[in-house]
């Protein structure tokens, strides 16, 4: 399969303009245009990850493979070894780490994996760390490791501040009372904590009068 070929024959230009917004960073020659969605079905195919690193897609072509392909434990934690320091963009750490399913059955060794990346001062690679962790570790068993962990954050990179935000409301909405005192005590940065506030008033799955509660714990920025 010619992926490249693949790419542009499932261009789509009004979602390509879509998606460029959404993708500030990324140049728009970059980007050719092709949906999610497609994209899955695309790397679901490939037997390899020989291919460049040219356009966006590509890139999340190779993040995808990683989740999607039959390679044991130990080849795919060297494939993310080389995909996760090039990720340069929220799209690509998001969808890619929504799809890595085999770290379900390797949860403990995989959180000693990622620690060099949840310390990492690389805005994409802790992003990467952190939204690992909302996806897999909001557990009975490891609740409480990821919310020291986000408690613990304090960057001035707003994909990272984001990502940890959007990581505690997560947390909030199965276990409360390991946030609610967060917001209560003033534990986080400001900009983590507005932002967490934001996205718990966000949530279907959070009642009215919790929002309404929370809502006094948000900051003014000086």
């Amino acid at each position: 399969m010619d992926i490249r070929e693949e790419l542009f024959a499932n261009m789509d230009l009004e979602y390509k303009q879509f998606h460029t917004r959404l993708v500030p960073n990324i140049n728009p020659n970059r980007i050719i245009g092709v949906r999610i969605p497609v994209l899955r079905k695309i790397a679901r195919k490939i037997t390899d990850n020989s291919f460049d690193w040219e356009y966006y897609e590509e890139c999340m072509l190779h993040g995808l493979y990683i989740g999607y392909s039959r390679l044991s434990y130990e080849e795919k934690l060297n494939l993310l070894d080389e995909f996760v320091p090039k990720i340069d963009n929220w799209a690509v750490c998001d969808s890619v780490c929504s799809t890595l399913k085999f770290i379900d059955k390797n949860k403990a060794s995989f959180l000693e994996y990622i620690k060099k990346y949840m310390f990492s001062e690389k805005e994409y690679e802790k992003r990467f760390a952190i939204v690992v962790l909302m996806d897999y570790y909001i557990t009975d068993e490891y609740a409480d490791f990821v919310t020291d962990y986000l408690k613990s954050i304090k960057s001035d990179y707003y994909y990272v501040n984001m990502a940890a935000a959007w990581a505690l409301s997560f947390v909030f909405i199965k276990y409360p009372d390991k946030v609610l005192p967060l917001l209560e005590n003033a534990v986080l940065t400001d900009e983590i904590n507005n932002m967490t506030i934001s996205k718990i008033r966000e949530s279907l799955r959070v009642d009215r009068e919790t929002k309404e509660y929370i809502k006094q714990f948000k900051r003014v920025r000086k």
